[in-house]
């Protein structure tokens, strides 16, 4: 293709992007609520019947609405009647109307109503949200739950005059105390400016790309692009971001881990003392109404109070810390150089995650460099906004995920870099690092199995890889039945016998209402059964809330980001691991074997955990399990798809000398080939800027959403 050409085709795609940009609508996203009701002690109004209208009044806190959610109740019945939601503004003119079934309503979730469009309402207006139904009756008929302590306005009742609704809504007959269960979202603008302006930018870099496709590749094909410092330059700002656009204690379970690194950093790190300074436990309350409800917010102005808090480490109350100390050392150590100065528990805080931060980055920035292969898997997962969110918070998952990479990469290493064979400081090393991840979270500790993919020739006896194989096993029996022993001994008291000192006793049962010894004897009872449950759990009932909690769902579990962003990530990850291979790394069949052995185990290991430990006994799904537990094992998963086949084929295709290579002889075929593979790699190097810039949009979107989250910007 001509110079000529390749301008007018850039132009004409740069012509017509815009053009279609500006034609579709994109509303503005529906993931965080401008404000709620939601309430952790709901009361259930009388039930959507016929000849009757339920009127919320509201008044607009933004120009534009694009969504509205509900929360419905069955009463304990199957309800199959049809409702209508209906919005009218302040002259009762209908500005949204849509009919839903029952039947179709999840008992005590949100049900959620998008707009097609942006609807204008006008800042300050008035606007009335109606319920009614043509056949519910009460005993078929779907109940709005009330928050009855916060009012967003009146809440009353109308009776219904023929087909006359407008009337109707305006003859009220009776009044309810407080607000219905709702949460409203609403924007300054009807589009989606900022997804627009990306849209329009790519459009840009791809017309650019066509007019310049010979300039490009050919800069490409000189360029070297490295990793592990594209992880370094961007997830130093990210997760720096993160760490202080997060309010104060706002990852799940920040409190209990900021109190247990204050102890490792007042050096009680066997768990002794159950005390901590009662100013943390105050700045925890003080960010605890941000919980799970979406629609509260803060300001920096709520932040900055805190700064001039003392401390006071002698007024003390009594704490439950998680027992785990290792995975809490980075964190401690920045707390502890916060104690030495006299800082305040708010600075203690952001002490603690920058440590963590810069420790858990660290790790990384060498789990990837020193892996022969797999880097970009590496680093995407790496760069997952889960992934930086955590690092910049006080959680013990950081450290578990950079250390299981770094495992992950050191086993690889040996068994595919390596080229001398293995000494004894090299076990060393690598037993080293697998006790690490038993004292950080026992599960990982079954990366100790990648010993296997090392060749038993790098050991130069025979005998040598058979014995030291039996003591791995050894090893691996003895921790798996003794760990949990040894573990409580150093680390302080059982895991269950807190769970249930900190869980309430079920005042019908007199129980209390985590029971693991019920569980465990559930378990064993009927094992295929319990299988089956596990399975139905994982990949049934919550697999699309675990691979979104995987990749993005952040603040206390309550920021997520659009499933279209998610699972493009994840596909892109997948489009990685299956298109990005290298001469030094074979996966075969008794390798990835392995691996999926190894994957099988985690998944039982953490299933069972939270079966055990975070279920009521009798419940037919285990609750509590979250993406975030699987990510230290996630690399494991994604070499399942490695192969040699479809990369060459790849740049070849890309390549600029691919007229070259097929006009060339026969003997000349395979030094072109090996020149096209080793030095253009044209297609490994387009898809390394295409993850790249994808990776900083996803990134730049969770900060957006972090903000309008906990702000009101």
């Amino acid at each position: 293709m001509s110079q000529t050409t390749r301008t007018i085709a850039g132009v004409l795609f740069l012509f017509l992007s815009i053009a279609a940009i500006s034609f579709i609508r994109i509303n503005p996203t529906s993931s965080t609520p401008t404000r709620s009701t939601e309430s952790r002690t709901a009361g259930i109004m009388e039930g959507v019947v016929q000849g009757i209208i339920i009127t919320q009044e509201l008044t607009s806190i933004k120009d534009y609405w694009s969504a509205v959610e509900l929360v419905f109740t069955h009463s304990g019945r199957s309800n199959s009647n049809e409702n209508t939601i209906l919005l009218l503004d302040a002259g009762y003119k209908t500005l949204f109307k849509e009919s839903f079934s029952s039947g179709n309503v999840k008992d005590g979730a949100l049900t959620t109503f998008r707009f097609d469009k942006s609807i204008f309402i006008g800042k300050g207006n008035k606007v009335l949200l109606c319920l009614f139904s043509n056949d519910g009756t009460p005993t078929n008929a779907i109940s709005p739950l009330l928050n009855q302590t916060d009012s967003l306005g009146p809440l009353h009742i109308s009776k219904v005059n023929g087909s006359d609704l407008v009337n109707s809504v305006k003859n009220k007959v009776r009044r309810y105390r407080g607000s219905l269960m709702l949460r409203t979202y609403e924007t300054d603008s009807s589009q989606f400016w900022l997804m627009k302006g990306f849209l329009y930018f790519i459009g840009l870099v791809i017309a650019t790309v066509i007019i310049f496709f010979a300039q490009i590749r050919s800069l490409l094909a000189r360029t070297r692009i490295v990793p592990e410092w594209i992880f370094l330059f961007i997830a130093l700002p990210a997760a720096t971001i993160f760490a202080f656009i997060t309010p104060p204690l706002q990852v799940p379970d920040e409190g209990s881990h900021f109190s247990r690194a204050y102890e490792i950093a007042e050096f009680n790190f066997f768990n002794k003392d159950q005390t901590g300074p009662a100013s943390m436990t105050r700045l925890d309350s003080a960010f605890g109404h941000l919980h799970f409800l979406a629609g509260e917010k803060t300001s920096l102005a709520d932040i900055k109070k805190h700064i001039g808090v003392k401390l006071e480490p002698a007024l003390r109350v009594p704490i439950s810390p998680p027992a785990y100390t290792l995975p809490y050392l980075p964190q401690a150590l920045g707390i502890f150089i916060g104690r030495v100065t006299d800082s305040s528990p708010l600075a203690l805080m952001y002490l603690g995650r920058i440590f963590n931060l810069l420790i858990s980055i660290l790790i990384m920035f060498f789990a990837i460099r020193i892996i022969p292969q797999f880097k970009w898997i590496f680093l995407l997962l790496a760069l997952m906004p889960k992934t930086l969110f955590l690092f910049g918070s006080l959680s013990y998952d950081s450290l578990t995920i950079s250390l299981s990479f770094f495992t992950t990469a050191v086993f690889f290493y040996y068994a595919f870099a390596c080229e001398r064979n293995i000494r004894i400081k090299d076990l060393a090393v690598m037993a080293f690092l697998v006790l690490l991840l038993l004292f950080c979270k026992p599960p990982y500790f079954i990366l100790a199995l990648l010993f296997f993919f090392i060749p038993p020739k790098k050991f130069g006896y025979l005998y040598k890889y058979i014995l030291i194989s039996i003591g791995v096993v050894v090893i691996l029996l003895v921790v798996l039945k003794g760990g949990p022993i040894a573990l409580n001994y150093f680390s302080g008291p059982d895991a269950a016998q807190q769970v249930n000192a900190a869980t309430p006793a079920d005042s019908t049962i007199k129980l209390p209402v985590i029971r693991p010894d019920d569980q465990i004897k559930l378990i064993k009872s009927d094992i295929p059964a319990y299988f089956k449950l596990i399975l139905r759990s994982g990949f049934d009932y919550y697999r699309a809330y675990i691979l979104k909690s995987f990749v993005g769902v952040l603040g206390w579990i309550d920021v997520e980001l659009p499933d279209l962003l998610t699972y493009t990530y994840l596909l892109l990850i997948l489009f990685s691991a299956l298109a990005l291979s290298g001469d030094n790394v074979k996966l075969g069949l008794t390798k990835k074997t392995l691996l999926l052995i190894l994957l099988a185990i985690t998944f039982v290991i953490v299933e069972t955990a939270m079966y055990v430990y975070a279920t009521r006994p009798g419940r037919d799904r285990v609750f509590g399990v979250q993406g975030r537990y699987f990510i230290p094992m996630a690399p494991l998963f994604f070499m399942l798809f490695y192969n040699r086949y479809l990369n060459p084929m790849l740049n070849l295709l890309f390549s600029m000398r691919r007229a070259e290579y097929n006009k060339a002889k026969p003997k000349v075929k395979p030094v072109i080939y090996q020149e096209i593979l080793v030095k253009e790699q044209l297609f490994d190097k387009s898809l390394y800027l295409l993850l790249t810039c994808f990776t900083l949009f996803t990134l730049l979107y969770s900060i957006y959403m972090t903000l309008i989250r906990y702000y009101n910007i």
